[in-house]
């Protein structure tokens, strides 16, 4: 296992190599990459791996005052199992899902299709329940970016992925979508296109960053796919805009860049096709681009939503009020009838109860 390995390397190097071993590590260069930032996995395997390692580490350290590592890695974090329903035949053995077939909206055999499988609980997929499904027949049906898209989409990472194949073809119909919308943007950079004083696309991509980022980091990798489909929908309007040739690749770019680690072929695949050579560096955030200048502030009526008004951000209450009274959609609700009271919520909504 990782963590096994990486410490007994660690005592090579450590006590066995000379100081400056022959692959150019020495013990500076130990205590820099240990311990290991991060450790994931499932909870079935991460208990016996982290008291392997845990007893190395504790080992090690013993009676050293060099070695002060007592801890193999920093952060932990145990994912689910991905689930899938179990089947057995007639004679209560179990069976795999390539053995069967659907007729009539029955689960029955393949070799014998007038025998009936019993439908069992889902359960996380293992070898002596044969509930696994093979993943090479997958990716060369729906690609590997297809089954990364679903397993991270279905739920949270520390919950159980219930497997699904209508999830998987979900998972491949948006990313040809995405492919649509990547020919669209390479038809756009030949068109070459004057420049524009419109920011609007640099501004949404320093903001998708910053998400990415930040749920990447969180491990919160099913906002990340809502993340990806709030990106399809925005660039697929902000390519119309008519972007400079060098400003659609740049950003382009950095929108491909922070995709990769979600559906790395499609991204790599795209990078490629606008003849970037480097995309290995993550790219900054511009927080310039993050303040909103203007807020759209619903307005409630007793409760009940009426209108939405784009306002400069922070407005004040009065302020806002002033805006509401000019407006003709709103003033009908306002007539023969006295306000009791305003709930206001900066930036986000005026509750105004009459």
């Amino acid at each position: 296992t990782l963590d096994t390995f990486v410490c007994s390397s660690w005592y090579y190097l450590r006590f066995c190599s000379p100081k400056e071993s022959n692959y150019g590590f020495n013990e500076e260069d130990i205590n820099y990459w240990m311990p290991v930032d991060q450790y994931i996995g499932g909870v079935e395997h991460a208990i016996l791996h982290l008291l392997y390692s845990r007893f190395f580490m504790q080992a090690l350290s013993y009676n050293d005052e060099k070695f002060n590592i007592l801890e193999p890695f920093h952060g932990l974090f145990t994912q689910g199992m991905v689930c899938h329903e179990t089947y057995k035949d007639q004679n209560n053995n179990w069976v795999s899902p390539d053995e069967i077939t659907i007729i009539d909206g029955e689960k029955v055999l393949k070799n014998d299709k007038s025998k009936k499988v019993i439908v069992g609980p889902s359960e996380s997929m293992s070898k002596s329940k044969k509930n696994t499904v093979d993943p090479e027949e997958i990716i060369n049906n729906y690609g590997a970016d297809s089954v990364r898209l679903f397993i991270l989409s279905d739920s949270p990472p520390e919950k159980d992925v219930q497997w699904s194949v209508e999830g998987i073809i979900s998972s491949y119909k948006f990313i040809q979508k995405l492919w649509n919308l990547n020919l669209i943007i390479n038809e756009e950079i030949k068109k070459n296109h004057p420049s524009s004083e419109d920011d609007q696309l640099v501004k949404f991509t320093n903001q998708f960053i910053k998400k990415v980022t930040q749920n990447l980091d969180s491990f919160s990798y099913n906002i990340l796919i809502a993340n990806l489909h709030e990106m399809h929908s925005s660039l697929s309007k902000l390519v119309d805009k008519k972007v400079k040739k060098d400003e659609l690749i740049l950003n382009y770019r950095k929108i491909l860049t922070v995709i990769l680690p979600i559906i790395p072929h499609f991204a790599s695949e795209c990078i490629k096709k606008i003849g970037v050579e480097d995309s290995s560096v993550w790219p900054t955030v511009n927080e310039k681009f993050l303040i909103e200048k203007t807020k759209q502030i619903v307005v409630q009526i007793n409760g009940k939503k009426r209108d939405l008004i784009e306002a400069k951000s922070n407005i004040s209450e009065s302020e806002l009020m002033n805006i509401i009274n000019k407006n003709k959609n709103l003033l009908k609700y306002f007539e023969n009838k006295t306000i009791k009271k305003k709930i206001f919520v900066p930036n986000r909504l005026i509750n105004i109860i009459v």
